[in-house]
């Protein structure tokens, strides 16, 4: 509901909407360490009132009270990156900003303020890299409380900082993986709250982390009232001693001796006369540059649902659910007593941990007593995929609270929610969120608990939309392109895998390093993000140029993987060809989005080029399928829109499903992401249903029926020593369609950033209800519809900044009525007088602008 403020000057009421929530900079709120010479200011108009549109907005930049950037009233409805226009942003400086808009009717909104930091320039870096054993300190003083202190720091490998005895932020596993020789992220830190007038001291604990090395760089930079500065930087001058970390390893675990800790060594006073000094470190080759994507943190905690003891001074506690992270111990007993955590994610019959999936991964903390009492223990530098955890060595019989697991990934925030009738699909809904969750560990990676871990670019694209539609991904897709961008070649190829790894060989397999220009295209599509494209079009461009030194007649013969795990093969040619297709098609549609027109024609006529490679090449006319009639290959043809109009490719497609494989798919992770989209885009969402639901192998109900939390790697269940993780959301690309089929939600591929709206749910099968709710980048957009016999009701909410059109399904009913909010939209065949309503095929089409209906549809 609008407020109305009385303004006694004058004759009339002045209309005030709500004031602009959600602001961002850089897809963050608050951040602090903004190193873009250009950040872009995100913020959510808010009006309750129907209708309402933004006709202009304005943003101001201020620091210490004096503007730095007056955008001025601008006649816009954009809400989202709004470049920053005002003179250079100094380095680590703190800035205001704040932002009204006005509506239709000219009338503005109350001011929105928020904050953020910029980062340290590269010239103001004092600090030096340095190394020593696993802690290193440093003692100083100050004549006063300062009145402003920001910490920077990295680390090669891990590092937990510490200032006056506590833990600096909550982050963890910090710095977080790239690729070293380019690029190493820093973390920015207010800690002005905890330095002290006189005596202080800073100290890092050090792990191997990805880099399996251990340095870090640390500034400090305080401010004291009165305008005096003070330093301090990592140098020579610095203490290091081992600590009580033996060792540390991603994949192998952690061990902690607590008898070798030493009380107050992270505080000012303590005596370090026998600790070494720290050597310094050559400076790696890569460019410091600010970690603006959300920190890994621990998100949550779980208590065992079930404890076992298969064995005599064994137990066995299970989660209940499949994870990323760690557990903390309580324990007490005799100094010298090793307590020792193995996780897995399986166990044998006998109730034993399964462990042969993981590899070489050891997966085992161990904890060795001081013996003073009640002690606690959480691991720092490693993680682990899992739902048990062995213990054993334990000094007597744990209880229910002996561990406690600890959430730990990327701290991406919700923004969806999706629930249907159908139990099936919202427990396939769970797996999908946990299994992505915790594959989000500063990079998107493949598994979360054997010896591999890896950014894997076919699993990142696969999944990347349902994760932009669960979880607020822009931020850390960002940095992934970043990272894409750092790992391509000179030749325009990328690895496989990005930071690339041992696992990476030469190129990437076309489905994989297409991951490039559809990530890319995605945060434009999904984000309105028009500088994903310009700060990535020179390596999708490259990558498009790389492909076409691969081809031969417009064909791709390379490839590596191909449809991968399918249950019936596809010719890894066909498929390399479909990816090199949308290499270039991808890259003529964000050159027409640059207005690169060169270019864009050039890109264009390619794809059309590949496409009549494609159709010459894989088409078999007496058959009227492609490649070797796998559903991968007439999928892939199809959703390339290669076959022509008329073919028989759909309705083979169909055939192949519901008749020669009984109504199951047998595609692997690439047919299967454009299988469920397709069918439904083609008329077929019955079948499309009918597949989703299915709780029979191979599906995803049937890992549901066979006790998966998250999705697994394979179809089948196996659980030996190869490749069957049971954390593996490359599967999950199943997730999107809920949202954009069942519920309905879609975006205008004319006006991306969800700007337009297309709400057309599919009413299918069996499904009673569902429902889904996002919140974009614009503001919250929510679907849901249940029906009654042939009554249909459907509520639908549309942010301010954004314009929908609603498809109502008729199913061919006789008298259709549909109502708004009980006022008729739609009766007898034609739309009610004034109604905005248009009939499309099987659809009512209704145009709406901002704010929330209830749409109800009757007929006999």
């Amino acid at each position: 509901m609008k407020h109305w403020i009385f303004v006694f000057a004058c004759a009339f009421p002045v209309a005030a909407q709500l004031a602009p929530s959600d602001l961002r900079v850089e897809y963050l709120r608050d951040p602090l360490g903004v190193d873009v010479a250009r950040p872009r200011f995100s913020f959510v108009p808010e009006d309750s009132e129907r209708g309402a549109k933004q006709s202009a907005f304005q943003i101001v930049v201020s620091s210490g009270g004096a503007t730095v950037w007056d955008s001025g009233k601008q006649s816009s409805d954009d809400t989202a990156q709004v470049e920053y226009a005002g003179k250079a942003l100094e380095s680590n400086r703190s800035y205001d900003w704040r932002v009204r808009w006005w509506d239709q009717a000219d009338h503005p909104s109350p001011w929105a303020q928020a904050h953020f930091d910029t980062g340290l320039s590269a010239s103001d870096w004092k600090a030096h890299w340095i190394r020593g054993a696993n802690e290193l300190r440093k003692e100083f003083s100050l004549d006063s409380k300062p009145v402003r202190a920001r910490a920077f720091v990295a680390g090669i490998g891990y590092y937990e900082l510490r200032i006056n005895g506590r833990k600096v932020g909550d982050r963890v596993l910090d710095s977080p993986y790239t690729v070293y020789s380019k690029r190493i992220l820093y973390s920015t830190y207010d800690v002005t709250g905890m330095l002290n007038a006189g005596p202080n001291a800073v100290s890092v604990m050090l792990g191997e982390g990805w880099f399996r090395s251990r340095a870090a760089i640390v500034q400090i930079e305080v401010e004291m009232a009165g305008g005096g500065r003070v330093t301090i930087a990592s140098d020579a001058t610095w203490k290091s001693a081992a600590g009580p970390i033996l060792s540390d390893s991603i994949y192998n675990g952690e061990t902690y001796d607590a008898r070798k800790e030493t009380p107050g060594w992270d505080r000012a006073g303590f005596n370090d006369a026998g600790w070494e000094p720290a050597s310094l470190d050559d400076a790696p080759t890569g460019v410091l540059s600010s970690e603006m994507m959300p920190p890994i943190r621990v998100t949550g905690s779980i208590m065992p649902v079930k404890i076992t003891s298969p064995k005599p001074g064994m137990w066995v506690f299970d989660f209940g659910q499949n994870f990323s992270g760690w557990v903390r111990l309580k324990v007490r007993g005799p100094a010298g007593d090793r307590v020792k955590l193995r996780h897995a994610e399986v166990l044998y019959d006998d109730g034993n941990l399964n462990v042969e999936n993981l590899r070489g991964a050891r997966a085992t903390d161990v904890y060795i007593l001081k013996g003073s009492g009640e002690e606690l223990y959480e691991p720092r530098f490693t993680y682990h995929g899992f739902r048990y955890v062995e213990l054993s060595g334990f000094p007597g019989t744990p209880e229910q609270d002996t561990l406690l697991a600890r959430v730990v990934h990327s701290d991406v925030q919700p923004i969806g929610g999706f629930s249907a009738s159908k139990t099936i699909l919202n427990q396939i809904q769970h797996n999908i969120l946990w299994g992505i969750e915790s594959n989000l560990e500063s990079i998107p990676t493949d598994c979360n608990q054997r010896d591999e871990r890896m950014g894997w670019m076919a699993d990142a694209h696969l999944y990347s939309e349902t994760a932009m539609l669960n979880f607020d991904m822009a931020a850390f897709y960002n940095n992934f392109l970043r990272d894409i961008r750092d790992s391509q070649s000179d030749d325009g190829s990328v690895p496989d895998t990005v930071p690339r790894a041992r696992f990476a060989r030469g190129p990437a397999d076309p489905a994989w390093g297409s991951a490039f220009p559809l990530i890319a295209w995605y945060m434009y599509e999904r984000y309105g993000d028009r500088r994903a494209l310009e700060e990535n079009f020179d390596g999708i461009r490259r990558w498009t140029d790389f492909l076409t030194t691969r081809a031969h007649d417009g064909t791709v013969d390379f490839f590596k993987y191909g449809d991968w795990v399918p249950i019936t093969r596809t010719p890894g040619p066909l498929v390399s060809t479909f990816y090199y297709y949308v290499s270039a098609d991808i890259t003529a549609r964000a050159a027409e989005v640059l207005e690169k027109k060169d270019q864009a024609g050039q890109y264009r006529e390619l794809a059309g080029q590949i496409k009549a490679a494609f159709q010459a090449r894989f088409f078999d006319k007496e058959n009227g399928t492609y490649g070797n009639g796998s559903q991968t290959s007439d999928i892939l043809a199809l959703a390339a829109g290669v076959a022509p109009r008329g073919s028989p490719t759909l309705d083979r497609l169909t055939d192949n499903i519901v008749y020669e494989h009984d109504t199951h798919l047998s595609t692997g992770i690439i047919g299967t992401k454009y299988l469920l989209p397709l069918l439904t885009r083609t008329g077929n969402a019955e079948l499309a249903y009918e597949l989703a639901v299915e709780t029979s192998y191979p599906s995803w109900g049937y890992m549901v029926e066979h006790g998966a939390t998250t999705l697994w790697e394979l179809w089948q269940e196996k659980t030996g020593d190869s490749m069957n993780s049971h954390n593996h959301p490359m599967f999950g690309s199943i997730g999107a369609w809920f949202y954009e089929a069942l519920a309905g939600i879609n975006f205008d591929a004319k006006q991306p950033g969800y700007r337009r709206i297309r709400i057309q749910p599919q009413v299918v099968g069996d499904l009673k209800w569902a429902s889904g709710t996002l919140e974009t980048i614009r503001g919250t957009v929510s679907s849901s519809w249940s029906r009654s016999g042939d009554a249909l009701r459907m509520e639908v909410t549309i942010p301010v900044a954004s314009t929908a059109e609603v498809w109502i399904p008729e199913s061919r009913l006789e008298g259709v009525t549909v109502t708004e909010s009980g006022k008729t939209v739609w009766k007898n065949g034609q739309p009610a007088e004034g109604a905005s309503a248009r009939e499309r095929g099987d659809w009512i089409v209704v145009e709406i602008g901002s704010g929330s209906y209830l749409f109800e549809r009757s007929g006999t």
